[in-house]
């Protein structure tokens, strides 16, 4: 099973989001370093990034009992101006360079556009959540 980011939203709402978010979790690092370079939300600035306890000896699973549930959620419109964004900054080659598989990141960028397109028209907040 791969791990991936998955976007989740507060209210609930129905909309399928078509990427595997595999690709959004694997290259976090360099999109961050990219939407930094360009001014921009970091993509990880949404998923939860709770260190653990320094005594957490664990699963994964076992986490939020260590910490306690994770209660951040983010305006859509912060997101889309990261991905539209790290979108842009893609259409240059040097920066699609620094990403190996950049077109299965892109396509999971144009997947979480879309449902953060309709989230902001539902007027819902979202984070990104690791399934």
């Amino acid at each position: 099973m791969t791990v991936g980011f998955f976007p989740a939203f507060e209210p609930r709402i129905a909309v399928a989001y078509a990427g595997d978010g595999a690709s959004l979790f694997h290259h976090a690092a360099v999109l961050d370093v990219l939407a930094d370079e360009h001014g921009l939300p970091a993509i990880s600035s949404f998923a939860d990034d709770r260190e653990p306890p320094p005594d957490f000896d664990g699963y994964p699973e076992d986490l939020a009992d260590a910490i306690g549930p994770w209660m951040a959620w983010f305006s859509p419109t912060d997101g889309l101006r990261c991905v539209e964004g790290l979108l842009s900054v893609l259409d240059d080659p040097s920066a699609r360079a620094r990403i190996p598989s950049v077109e299965t990141v892109i396509a999971d960028l144009d997947a979480l556009q879309d449902v953060l397109v309709v989230a902001k028209k539902k007027k819902v907040r979202f984070r990104l959540e690791l399934a």
